[in-house]
């Protein structure tokens, strides 16, 4: 049998862990199903991003650390689909294509930009206290920037405006490759989709499984932790959104459109829950001394 490898494209925060859970549950006997496989401290979505060219891919290919992982799914594949879901590999797609040849396919899925954002902002991307280290964000100072027009602007946007920034680069790559490699099938998916089941026999027949076989559909979504919400709540930082209209445009082109009556009732799901305890966690900065603490005691 022609076995498949699938790469989901995706920002994170999409739908990902989603599709891995439903997967899962459903078809573990029939493929191997990752979720971000590797770290993206080996991915190098910063410095690996947009490799086209034959002696970035030969590059790549030498890469011992990044090669390991790609070679554990090369096993799999002999006897099994593979479906990598996580979205530390979607600026991977030239190198896995050029590895895995006719095998290869991709799906690109996507959520809106702004419900991204608030959902990154939250995590802690690109905030001053951070838990992340810096090989998750990207910028247009990166060497091979899809949007490098932003470094006028990067220094005086906040958090929240940089998490759009994200998702802009992560998609406008998705689709950079989608037409630089029309040979490769691909299904565009938003998330929404793919959390109410209305493409979900589209999904199954495209990743080659069985629709009927779907019988399992009770399965969490991947929700921000309180913590969270405690750490880094978005106040207004939001509120600057319309200044980036090449990303509304983008994402219009998507078929997502915003007003800020909206933006604003979404925004009161992730700024700090009332109450005294997580004004004061938060004033404390509790849940990353307690993280310090648990890796200092390694508890």
């Amino acid at each position: 049998m022609n076995y498949k490898f699938t790469l989901v494209l995706n920002a994170g925060r999409s739908g990902s862990t989603f599709l891995y859970k439903l997967l899962k549950e459903n078809f573990n006997d029939d493929c191997y199903i990752a979720h971000e496989d590797i770290p993206v401290q080996i991915s190098e979505p910063k410095i690996y991003n947009r490799q086209y060219e034959s002696h970035e891919i030969a590059a790549l290919k030498d890469n011992v650390k990044l090669m390991a992982y790609i070679k554990h799914w090369q096993k799999e594949l002999k006897h099994r689909h593979v479906i990598e879901t996580g979205w530390t590999s979607y600026h991977l797609a030239p190198l896995l294509k050029a590895i895995f040849k006719e095998q290869f396919q991709i799906i690109i899925l996507h959520r809106d930009p702004i419900s991204f954002a608030f959902s990154r902002a939250n995590m802690g991307n690109y905030h001053k206290n951070t838990f992340y280290t810096h090989h998750h964000e990207v910028s247009p100072y990166d060497v091979n920037s899809i949007v490098p027009s932003y470094k006028s602007k990067w220094g005086s946007m906040n958090h929240y405006e940089k998490c759009m920034y994200w998702w802009c680069v992560v998609y406008k790559e998705a689709f950079e490759f989608k037409s630089k490699s029309p040979e490769v099938p691909c299904l565009v998916l938003k998330s929404k989709e793919l959390f109410n089941f209305s493409k979900s026999d589209e999904v199954l027949t495209f990743l080659n499984l069985n629709p009927d076989k779907l019988l399992k559909r009770e399965v969490s979504k991947n929700e921000l932790a309180k913590f969270m919400r405690e750490t880094f709540p978005v106040n207004e930082e939001w509120r600057n959104y319309h200044l980036h209209g090449e990303i509304l445009d983008f994402a219009n082109n998507l078929g997502y459109e915003f007003n800020e009556q909206d933006v604003a009732q979404l925004s009161k799901k992730y700024k700090l829950p009332k109450g005294m305890m997580p004004i004061v966690r938060y004033n404390i900065q509790y849940w990353k001394l307690k993280s310090k603490l648990r890796s200092f005691f390694k508890i």
